[in-house]
């Protein structure tokens, strides 16, 4: 009778491609997650922008007048206490400017409209 099973060789080769195919469907299915998920990509190009954003104004800082540099950086200092007290009411102070720019917006097309 002939034996039916592959050599001791064989089997563990075979089993180290199975693991190896494991692996590289793991990776691409991560690869996959990681493009689907729209929230943390956004995240990611925030940051990008930021950082993008406060290199720029360094920049524009650092090419300044010595003049100019001083008076951004007292104002700096003045606006931080400022800053601090109205960080907790942050969302209150977005609406009320959103709301005040609506209103402008409202009262510059009814001046337009007017005959």
């Amino acid at each position: 009778m002939s034996e039916s099973t592959e050599p001791p060789s064989d089997i563990d080769a075979v089993r180290a491609d199975i693991e190896q195919a494991r692996e590289e469907l793991s990776q691409t299915v991560d690869a996959l997650t990681s493009k689907l998920d729209v929230k943390a990509r956004a995240g990611d190009k925030v940051a990008d922008a930021r950082a993008r954003a406060g290199e720029a104004v360094t920049k524009a800082k650092e090419s300044a007048p010595p003049q100019v540099q001083h008076a951004l950086d007292r104002a700096a200092e003045k606006a931080a206490p400022v800053a601090a007290k109205a960080a907790p009411y942050r969302n209150q102070i977005l609406a009320a400017a959103a709301g005040a720019f609506l209103a402008l917006l409202v009262l510059r097309r009814r001046r337009r409209s007017a005959p």
